[in-house]
């Protein structure tokens, strides 16, 4: 079976492949206010999505913090949301849910994500990416490697079933 991606273009010409699983990539700073724009791409084959975020400099750091040791028992989960799910702000946002399936400890990223919009139906997605502890761990030692660089990113890759 071929390898899925599609191409995404967003409005500040961020262009890639959405690869299975969760992408943060940098694409602007503004010292002065300490705001880092990501883009938060996310896919699992069958359904994919992102959004433009702001966030403070410090949330990737405490994004890594709260995924640090996941998941250390099948009862685990962790929740973490950034930017904004407000229909009042123009700025989109991502909600993640990390927990086990199991009692075998096969874990999951539930994701929610809303881009930017103004008013009338705003553009949503929702979906569930299985991930593996490994590589977790590996997104946590990105996400603190990506600081204030524009184009620097991190990567959770979906499972490989």
């Amino acid at each position: 079976m071929q390898e899925l991606t599609e191409s995404i273009v967003g409005s500040a010409g961020a262009t890639g492949p959405v690869e299975k699983g969760i992408t943060l990539k940098v694409i602007w700073f503004d010292e002065v206010e300490d705001l880092l724009e990501v883009v938060f791409s996310c896919s699992n084959g069958y359904f994919s999505g992102q959004a433009e975020i702001y966030v403070t400099c410090d949330v990737l750091s405490k994004l890594a913090k709260a995924l640090r040791g996941f998941p250390s028992c099948p009862d685990d989960s962790r929740d973490f949301e950034l930017g904004t799910f407000n229909p009042d702000h123009a700025d989109g946002g991502a909600r993640m849910h990390f927990f086990c399936e199991d009692a075998a400890g096969h874990a999951v990223v539930e994701v929610e994500v809303r881009g930017g919009a103004g008013r009338g139906l705003g553009e949503s997605v929702a979906l569930r990416v299985p991930i593996q502890a490994n590589g977790v761990d590996d997104f946590v030692k990105q996400l603190r490697g990506v600081g204030k660089t524009i184009g620097a990113s991190a990567s959770l890759f979906q499972a490989v079933s």
